[in-house]
């Protein structure tokens, strides 16, 4: 009897610990049908340029190389059987410069064949130097530079040294800043490379009537200066002063 006891025993102790070891697969959740698979930049020479599409933030990061000059993206985009995408896929991003400069939001909504829905945001990284400016007024001496209007022709030229220049005007601009942090019209430029030193050259004129529309809100004041570089900008970090008379 002690016998069969002890067996019982032994039984019931390897039945239990079978049990507390057996390992029981659990399959992952399904993963939701509003999402964005892939996204792709397909206008340009080779190898689309491919954005990573983060599902845990909504988010799509496309790293962008300067040197290739892009203005308009065209992004190719594939979702899950029977969901939908907008905007649709192929519907270009225009006006990349205006989306560096103001920081404005471009999101797509995928909406599911059970017609739930997700919005994903762009998130452009441009992979460029920095834009470095010389300073033109110090902390004790502020540049000063005169326009009158009331002559038939004057001008002012403004002349900043530095690095992170594109070369190509077009990807370039030059605004004056004003104490309040407003932006006056951008002012037409020039770049200019001597012995490896960029320089980008603003000229504000009177010559004509209307006059251009930096010239028609330009105050005497104090302002800084932004300059624009494709994805990048720089402003200066003490002010010069234009007297217009």
């Amino acid at each position: 009897m002690h016998l069969y006891l002890r067996h019982l025993a032994a039984a019931l102790f390897l039945i239990t610990f079978a049990a507390c070891t057996k390992t029981e697969t659990i399959a992952p959740p399904a993963e939701g049908q509003n999402r964005i698979l892939t996204y792709n930049i397909v206008n340009v020479q080779g190898e689309p340029i491919s954005g990573a599409v983060n599902d845990r933030d909504s988010s799509i990061t496309v790293y962008l190389p300067f040197y290739r000059q892009l203005v308009v993206l065209e992004p190719e985009i594939t979702v899950p059987e029977g969901a939908t995408v907008t905007p649709v896929s192929g519907t270009l991003i225009e006006d990349l410069l205006d989306v560096f400069r103001s920081g404005r939001d471009i999101k797509y909504t995928v909406t599911a064949k059970d017609g739930s829905k997700r919005t994903y945001t762009l998130r452009i990284v441009v992979q460029q130097p920095d834009v470095v400016l010389n300073e033109l007024s110090t902390a004790t001496e502020t540049k000063e530079f005169t326009i009158d209007t009331r002559l038939a022709y004057d001008m002012i030229s403004i002349n900043l040294a530095g690095s992170g220049f594109m070369e190509n005007n077009e990807l370039m601009k030059m605004v004056l800043v004003d104490e309040t942090g407003k932006e006056l019209p951008p002012i037409g430029l020039s770049i200019t490379n001597v012995g490896n030193i960029y320089k980008v050259s603003g000229v504000i004129t009177k010559y004509n009537d209307p006059q251009e529309p930096v010239l028609q809100e330009l105050k005497t004041g104090l302002y800084k200066i932004r300059i624009y570089s494709y994805g990048k900008n720089a402003t200066t970090k003490f002010p010069v002063k234009i007297n217009k008379l």
